[in-house]
């Protein structure tokens, strides 16, 4: 018993955790911490402040030490005293050595500079992918919300006709109306029974979509918490200037342009370095051990007297590199019109979206003010034909007729309202970078 009681808790418990419900706050949180394509960003920010380390650490000198064992046979000169001899002997050379750039152009500085102006963009590149998953998540949220209350209203008007064809098989049992007009009501169920499949389809559907967002695997058990939404105010104003003076400073897609435009400007003065001297400092120390020394001198007397150490300054001059420099130099100029373009592209793209945002409210404003007059004007009619049919003053394919006008007014009043508040929603979006439902 104590095993089925377990068991029975489990599944329990199990159940409850599958019917979670998710708020747009739990929607946007998760995918922020799952998708696929925000944790490869972050790696590549991982990878550029990598890369910003490694170019300071370019500034420090750097520091070898190496041997060689040596095995001799035959005829060979004796490093100790220089003259030919014929014998098996083996040495041992040891050394050490460090190098310190004085000057290359300031490129390592400028390599520097470009490693923290990428490790930089990459943050906000981040940030520009997360802002297009929220809005995605945002818009499959609201399509979940629609279709949901669409399938609620189609299962209640059906619910209605059944309500209405039960009557009107008691009344044709009765004799008090003719069979045609059972059969009228029942092409009406017909067809609203199709539309309630049609809605459920389209549920299940939006469901999907939002659980391949979130990377969730069992979409049928997702359930979105119900919000009692308002249709938010809309105001109408001559010009868009103001918001995309906002939008502009804010939006991580500029941000993310305008130093692209710097990392082009830098790679320039890293080119514009190799037509200048490189100029570095050295010191190195070395030793030998030779074993056919042995009965003149122990190990550490010959490494002591073979000791050399010394420190050079070595200059290189570029004279002609096969015009490799000049067309890196040629090359980074073009780069740096290309990204200014690129930047000069994205505002004007962002200008455009704005735009099409705005005029996409002004657009479902009014046709969310013509779809509640429609509504109003659908309901009045209908409410006189369902009095006109109670009282067998028209007929069932009238009746049809004019609730078939008002299912669908009230349809289009719904999408209507989620158009109107996605659209809004989005515009705001572009300046406030956050989306609340």
């Amino acid at each position: 018993m104590k095993i089925l009681s377990t068991l029975g808790f489990f599944f329990a418990f199990s159940s409850l955790q599958a019917q979670q419900i998710w708020s747009l706050k739990d929607c946007i949180d998760h995918a922020l911490k799952n998708n696929i394509s925000l944790k490869q960003s972050e790696l590549n920010i991982q990878l550029n402040e990598s890369q910003h380390l490694q170019s300071k650490m370019q500034l420090l000198p750097s520091i070898n030490a190496s041997n060689s064992f040596n095995k001799n046979q035959g005829r060979y000169v004796n490093p100790l005293t220089n003259d030919f001899v014929e014998d098996i002997s083996s040495s041992l050379n040891l050394s050490y050595s460090t190098n310190i750039t004085l000057f290359n152009g300031f490129k390592n500085i400028n390599q520097i500079k470009k490693a923290a102006n990428e490790s930089l963009k990459s943050i906000y590149d981040l940030e520009s992918t997360k802002n297009d998953l929220i809005s995605s998540i945002a818009l499959s949220y609201l399509q979940i919300l629609f279709n949901k209350e669409l399938y609620q209203t189609a299962a209640k008007q059906l619910d209605l006709t059944k309500n209405l064809e039960n009557r009107m098989i008691t009344l044709v049992d009765a004799g008090s109306i003719a069979r045609g007009e059972l059969l009228n009501i029942q092409s009406q169920l017909a067809l609203e029974q199709q539309q309630l499949i049609q809605a459920e389809n389209q549920l299940h559907l939006s469901k999907l979509q939002l659980a391949q967002l979130l990377e969730l695997e069992n979409h049928q058990n997702l359930e979105v918490l119900k919000l009692n939404l308002q249709v938010p105010d809309f105001k109408i104003k001559d010009n868009i200037n103001a918001d995309y003076k906002i939008a502009l400073n804010d939006q991580s897609s500029i941000k993310s342009a305008e130093l692209q435009i710097h990392s082009a400007l830098y790679d320039l003065k890293i080119a514009k370095a190799n037509y200048l001297p490189n100029l570095s400092l050295g010191h190195s120390t070395s030793t030998l051990y030779a074993d056919n020394a042995e009965d003149m001198f122990s190990f550490n007397e010959q490494l002591k007297n073979n000791k050399q150490s010394g420190i050079y300054l070595n200059l290189s001059i570029p004279i002609f590199n096969k015009w490799a420099t000049h067309v890196a130099v040629d090359q980074s100029k073009i780069q740096i019109e290309n990204s200014r373009l690129s930047a000069q592209q994205a505002k004007n793209q962002l200008r455009k979206n704005m735009e099409q945002a705005y005029a996409d409210q002004l657009a479902a404003y009014k046709k969310y003010q013509a779809a509640q007059k429609s509504v109003i004007a659908y309901r009045e009619s209908f409410t006189y034909i369902n009095e006109r049919y109670e009282l067998g003053m028209v007929n069932s394919y009238e009746f049809n007729e004019s609730k078939n006008k008002l299912i669908k007014s009230e349809s289009d009043e719904l999408q209507a309202k989620y158009d109107l508040i996605f659209k809004v929603k989005l515009y705001e979006f572009y300046i406030s970078q956050t989306f609340e439902l």
